[in-house]
Parts: C-alpha cells; sequence; structure tokens
C-alpha cells in the first residue's frame, strides 16, 4: 500500500494535528504514521497487543465481540479506526505508570477501569490500556498526563516567601490565568534579554495546590537530519508548584537563577508587592541525627533500613574516605557494629559524614547532612527527592518525622544571582 502524506491522513483521520503531538507531546508523529501504511505493520500491531489492550481497543472503536481474544483481534482489522493508537502506544512508553492511575481514576468509568486492571484489587494496571481509553474521551487528557508525568520524575527545591505579607483576598488562580501569566512571563523575558522565550504549557490544580508548567531554552543544541544538522536550544521545563497563598513554593527545573526569578515575578504580582522565595531550612540538632542513625542501624526489618554510609574522614589512620554498602540493599547495621568495636565511633561523628542511603519501598535514597552556617551542632537533613514518585516523598517525609523526629527537605536548592 502506497503511504498517503502524513498530515492529509491525520486530518482524514480527526486525528489531532502536528502541534499535539509534536509540539504539546514533544513526540515526532511522521515515522510512526509512516510504518501504519505499510502493508502488514497494523495487524502485526495488532497481533502483538495483549489481552487487556485489545479489549479496550474493541470496546472504544464499537467492536466488541464475544469470545476469545483472537476474534477481537480479527475485528481490529479495519485500517482507520486503529492507526490513531500506534500514536498513542508511542506516547505510553516510558510514562510515569502513578501519572496515568491517577488521572484515569478520576476521569474513567469503573468498568473501563476494571478491563485495564491486572488485578482485583491495587493499582496494577496495564497503563498503555488506560491511555487508548483516556485518548478516546479527550486527546487532552495526554496532555495532562505529559506535566503529570514530570512531576513524578523530577527532585523540587522547597522555597519559602521572605517576611510576612498578609495574604491577599483575590485568589493565586486569578494570577495564573493564561492571559495574565502570559503577560508577566513576557515582561520577564523582555527584562532578561537573553533571547529566549518562557512559553506557558499548563496551570494544573493538583492535591491543593497549583503547578505551573513552563517550557523555555536552555542550552544551545543540535539534531541530526537527513543532509545536515538543526541548529537550537535544548528545552528546559520549569515546573512551580505553589501552595494556595503562594507562601511556598517548590521548584523544578535544570537552570538554578531563572526558575526562582519568574517565581518572584508571580509572587510579587499576586501579592502586589516585591516578593522573594528563599530555601527552606529546618534545623536538626546532632543528638537527633546520632539517635535517628543508631536507630536505623539497629533494625534488621523496618520499612526503612540504613543500607550505606559514606564517611569524608573515619577513624582509621590517615583519616581516609570509606564505604559501608550492601549492594543487595541489606541493613548493614552489623558492620558498623563491627567497624566501630574495632575500629572506632563513626555514627557519632556526624560532621565525618558525607551521606548515607535508606531503602525505602525498594528504592535506595540518599540523605545527606548540611550544616548550618558553619554553626556546630546545627545541620539541615536532606534527601534525594528525585529517587521517590509525589505520593512516595509526601509518605517519606511524614514517616521519618511521625517515627523519627526528623524533617527531611530536598536537596535541590535555587539561588538568585
Amino acid at each position: 500500500m502506497t503511504a498517503s502524506n502524513p498530515l492529509e491522513r491525520m486530518q482524514r483521520l480527526e486525528i489531532p494535528d502536528r502541534k499535539f503531538w509534536e509540539d504539546d507531546l514533544e513526540m515526532s508523529v511522521g515515522p510512526i504514521l509512516r510504518s501504519g501504511a505499510d502493508d502488514g505493520f497494523l495487524e502485526r500491531w495488532i497481533g502483538k497487543r495483549p489481552g487487556r489492550q485489545i479489549s479496550i481497543l474493541s470496546r472504544i472503536l464499537g467492536r466488541e465481540v464475544d469470545g476469545s481474544v483472537r476474534k477481537k483481534k480479527s475485528s481490529l482489522q479495519t485500517r482507520d479506526g486503529v492507526l490513531p493508537y500506534l500514536l498513542v502506544d508511542q506516547f505510553a512508553k516510558f510514562k510515569s505508570k502513578v501519572a496515568v492511575v491517577e488521572l484515569a481514576k478520576g476521569r474513567l468509568q469503573p468498568d473501563v477501569l476494571g478491563i485495564c486492571q491486572k488485578e482485583e484489587d491495587g493499582d496494577n494496571y496495564d497503563t498503555h490500556a488506560l491511555l487508548f481509553a483516556l485518548y478516546r474521551q479527550d486527546p487532552d487528557n495526554l496532555r495532562l498526563v505529559f506535566h503529570l508525568d514530570k512531576i513524578h520524575k523530577t527532585g523540587f527545591a522547597r522555597m519559602k516567601l521572605k517576611g510576612d505579607l498578609r495574604r491577599p483576598s483575590n485568589s493565586l488562580i486569578q494570577v495564573l490565568q493564561s492571559d495574565k501569566l502570559g503577560k508577566i512571563l513576557e515582561d520577564f523575558d523582555q527584562r532578561k534579554r537573553d533571547g529566549r522565550r518562557s512559553e506557558l504549557k499548563a496551570v494544573v490544580p493538583r492535591e491543593n495546590r497549583l503547578f505551573v508548567f513552563i517550557r523555555r531554552a536552555d542550552r544551545p543544541d543540535l539534531i541530526l537530519r537527513d543532509g545536515g544538522v538543526l541548529h537550537g536550544y535544548r528545552p528546559e521545563w520549569i515546573i512551580l508548584d505553589f501552595d494556595e497563598g503562594a507562601k511556598r513554593v517548590s521548584i523544578s527545573s535544570i537552570s538554578i537563577i531563572v526558575p526562582l526569578e519568574i517565581a518572584n515575578c508571580i509572587a510579587s504580582e499576586y501579592y502586589a508587592n516585591s516578593c522573594e522565595y528563599d530555601n527552606e531550612s529546618e534545623i536538626t540538632y546532632t543528638k537527633q541525627i546520632e539517635q535517628f542513625l543508631k536507630k536505623l542501624a539497629g533494625k534488621e526489618t523496618s520499612d526503612l533500613l540504613l543500607v550505606e554510609l559514606v564517611a569524608a574522614n573515619c577513624p582509621l589512620d590517615g583519616s581516609p574516605k570509606i564505604k559501608i554498602t550492601d549492594p543487595d540493599s541489606n541493613t548493614i547495621g552489623p558492620g558498623i557494629a563491627h567497624f566501630e568495636k574495632a575500629v572506632g565511633n563513626i555514627l557519632g561523628e556526624i560532621g565525618r559524614l558525607e551521606s548515607v542511603k535508606v531503602l525505602f519501598r525498594k528504592k535506595r535514597v540518599s540523605l545527606i547532612f548540611e550544616q548550618v552556617n558553619a554553626k556546630e551542632g546545627e545541620y539541615v537533613v536532606r534527601y534525594s527527592d528525585h529517587r521517590l514518585n509525589a505520593k512516595e516523598r509526601d509518605i517519606f517525609t511524614k514517616y521519618v518525622k511521625e517515627e523519627y523526629g526528623i524533617t527531611v527537605l530536598s536537596t535541590e536548592k535555587r539561588f538568585k544571582k
């Protein structure tokens, strides 16, 4: 079969246009549509789909038949109906299961969720099947998943507003309306004068917070194409996570300065006053950390296990750097006890510790003890929050606070010039 122009075929099938896929979702559609036009490709693609995906496709395309998965696959051999889901299938790759399930549970009917569920209980779903159903309901659902996915895969610097400003009577969402926020970003770019544009992509309410997604050019980059290279910039995604009163914001970004400056501009507009955010800190004292580490080292099984310790200088002759770790993520408590008995104290010398790692929900999370303004005995405990998804971060910080009395903050920080 001869492939027609991919853009024409998208229009004929009422598939969202190229901007939706290639700009909003940052995926290339041309190669996928060209493959879909090849003889036998769709048949092979359908043949490889698992039963849940076939069942949901049959249902949402109105071709549901009784009987086996084989019969349902046979009913899906019409090219035009299935072709858009090649694009959805490509989009689904590497997307956070937490992000997809979170949206699907809020938007899909229980019987549709049931078709996509791998087990009777829990959140074990076929995310490709869920995305097929979400796309059928509204293609814009994919745009929302695209943004939610970023929340779960990146660390956030926690910032708080300097000073004690009275909260305005109007809602922050009024400032975050596209026309007003677009003007704030435009004015910022003009003042910045670096030739780059801050593009507002979305404002997403989530769990009593407001997430602002901004795309901006980062470093110069190039891509290889037939016949040469295309010069441009690598995109940077800036995510600003505001609480309702903008007293606090969490920032995810590649760059350090610009995202904080943008957050300051938004807060200044909201409060009608000059505003600045600063890195949040919470003092934890040496004794608290010592007790925390000793409790961890003494536990063979727990929701939190000590699996690695790095000392910048240890009690051995010459004070070398030393790492005690278990690659299989078993507790290193017995090893530390033996070291302290044979060599010397290590858990009681917090200033010597470069970092420790704990096992939480099968993920190794780093903790560092950051001394505050060189004050002896005062630290901020920070953790590698990018290792956990957004829900796990909330559970982790709450657990450490309630179980051990320790407030942990992200290792991410942002600064002004």
